[in-house]
C-alpha cells in the first residue's frame, strides 16, 4: 500500500516538474532564435552603391602625389542639410579627431577612384550625422577642387566591424561615427553612411 502511494506521489510531482521543464525549453528555444535574428539583423550586409558603368571617358591625372602627414589639413567637409561644416585632417587618432573630421589613412583620397573613409566624434563633429537622410548632398572641398557625394544608405553595426569600410575600385565616400550620439560612455555601435559620387572637379585630360 505504501509503495503504491509512493508511486502516485512521484507521478503527481513529476507532472508539474515536466511542465516546468517543457516551458523552460520552449522559452530557451524561442529566446535563442530571437537572439540569432537580432544578431543577423544588426550585421546585415548593405551593398554600397556601385556605378553600373564607370565613366572611363577621361583618364584622371594623379592627385595627391604624396601621402599627407598626420594632422595635415586635407580640406573641408560640408553638409548643407545639417547646417554643418568641419575641417578634414589626415588620421583618425584622438589628436587628429580633436581638430575636426579625420581621414582614415588606410583608405584612398578624393579623386583616387576608391573608398574615401572619414570618421568623426559622435559628440562633437558628427553629432548631427544621425539626422542625415538619403539624397542629402555632402561636399568635400580639397586643394584639387570640390567633390560632391550623395547619401544612399545607412547601417548600424558593431564598432569593430571593418567590413563596412572595405576598399572599392570606384569613387565613393563613407562616413563613420560611434552610435548613438547621446549614449553615455563608450558606445559599442557605429553608424555608417554610404554615398555615391555626384560631381568632381575636372582634373582629367583626354
Amino acid at each position: 500500500m505504501k509503495k503504491r502511494k509512493s508511486k502516485w506521489r512521484w507521478v503527481i510531482l513529476g507532472i508539474p516538474i515536466s511542465l516546468m521543464l517543457l516551458g523552460a525549453g520552449v522559452v530557451a528555444y524561442f529566446g535563442w532564435d530571437m537572439t540569432k535574428q537580432t544578431v543577423l539583423l544588426a550585421y546585415t550586409v548593405i551593398k554600397p552603391y556601385e556605378p553600373e558603368k564607370p565613366n572611363r571617358e577621361f583618364e584622371q591625372e594623379q592627385l595627391w602625389s604624396k601621402l599627407p602627414a598626420p594632422g595635415e589639413k586635407l580640406g573641408d567637409l560640408k553638409i548643407t542639410s545639417l547646417d554643418a561644416s568641419w575641417p578634414v585632417v589626415q588620421g583618425t587618432h584622438d589628436e587628429e579627431l580633436k581638430q575636426g573630421v579625420g581621414h582614415f589613412a588606410g583608405s584612398t583620397l578624393p579623386g583616387q577612384s576608391g573608398n574615401v573613409v572619414l570618421s568623426g566624434y559622435r559628440d562633437t563633429a558628427f553629432r548631427k550625422l544621425e539626422n542625415l537622410k538619403k539624397g542629402d548632398r555632402i561636399s568635400f572641398t580639397t586643394p584639387y577642387g570640390e567633390f560632391v557625394y550623395e547619401a544612399t544608405d545607412f547601417k548600424t553595426t558593431h564598432a569593430n566591424d571593418e567590413n563596412s569600410i572595405a576598399p572599392t575600385d570606384y569613387e565613393t565616400l563613407t562616413l563613420t561615427t560611434r552610435y548613438p550620439s547621446d549614449y553615455t560612455g563608450d558606445a559599442q555601435d557605429r553608424l555608417i553612411v554610404y554615398t555615391k559620387l555626384v560631381s568632381q572637379p575636372n582634373t582629367a585630360k583626354k
